[in-house]
């Protein structure tokens, strides 16, 4: 048992997000989240922070999504770019240096490019990977639909590295949550198992979330670079993921089973 103590969305992929006091979930996540990415025109990948050799400056950006769909981008000086202006594109290449345009539809063979941690087996190399595998839909996810946090696991992170700041925007989640039991790193446990959010929406739990280099680069104006962050959660959390090994974990991916509202307070339950 516990509460929801944070929510957030991000409208554009990689950009800055914008923190909630309520928001509703359907069957490809928080309503208005990842609904947009940037497309390289030069090589054709969709443009994200996991390659910060070329996309770090996209979380300089912040972007919110509107009532009527609308999503607007604040750039790094201010700018304020509508994502339906016949100027978008323009404006945001200008902003990143780089010719890049605005899609709100995902692409059958999207894939990015992903630096690998120096947490992880292979670090420094680049890999390509897709997208929105564990999500129905029209969504630029990682994975899957929805990311949770506990703020126990927060705080475990922050009492171990106390110069950083673990604030959760840092991993990108959608719930942060404050459980009754304060144990850290509990979603590990929470596969298979189903958060129920107020007796309405409904989270399955797929596995644990692996960690890229994003939550160690700067976000905002607040957020400075620290790379201590990622071999912090190395140091207290690797676990298996699928077939994939032991890796460096922050938090768990979840798919929607059923559709609802989230608020701040809103009680919640896990269970098999």
């Amino acid at each position: 048992m516990g509460e929801v103590v944070w929510l957030g969305r991000y409208p554009v992929k990689s950009m800055g997000g914008e923190d909630l006091i309520e928001a509703r979930l359907d069957a490809s996540g928080v309503v208005g989240d990842r609904r947009c990415a940037l497309i390289d025109e030069e090589t054709g990948l969709l443009a994200s922070a996991k390659n910060p050799r070329r996309w770090r400056a996209l979380l300089s950006m912040a972007a919110r999504y509107e009532p009527d769909g609308c999503v607007v981008v604040t750039g790094p000086d201010g700018e304020q770019i509508h994502t339906g202006a016949p100027t978008a594109n323009s404006a945001l290449s200008r902003a990143l240096g780089r010719p890049v345009r605005l899609t709100d539809t995902l692409p059958q063979d999207a894939s990015m490019e992903r630096l690998t941690p120096p947490t992880e087996r292979g670090a420094g190399t680049m890999t390509h990977s897709s997208l929105a595998a564990g999500t129905p839909g029209n969504t630029f996810v990682d994975f899957a639909a929805v990311h949770v946090i506990t703020t126990a696991t927060l705080d475990a992170l922050a009492r171990r590295h106390p110069g950083g700041r673990m604030d959760p925007r840092r991993f990108r989640p959608n719930i942060v949550v404050r459980l009754d039991d304060p144990a850290p790193f509990a979603e590990n446990t929470w596969q298979d198992q189903t958060m129920t959010v107020a007796a309405h929406a409904e989270i399955r739990i797929v596995a644990p979330t692996p960690r890229c280099a994003v939550p160690t680069l700067a976000q905002g104006a607040d957020l400075p670079d620290d790379p201590a962050v990622l071999r912090t959660a190395a140091r207290l959390n690797r676990v298996p993921v699928f077939d994939l090994g032991k890796l460096t974990c922050v938090g768990a991916y979840g798919a929607v089973q059923r559709e609802g509202p989230l608020r701040i307070g809103d009680r919640i339950m896990i269970a098999a």
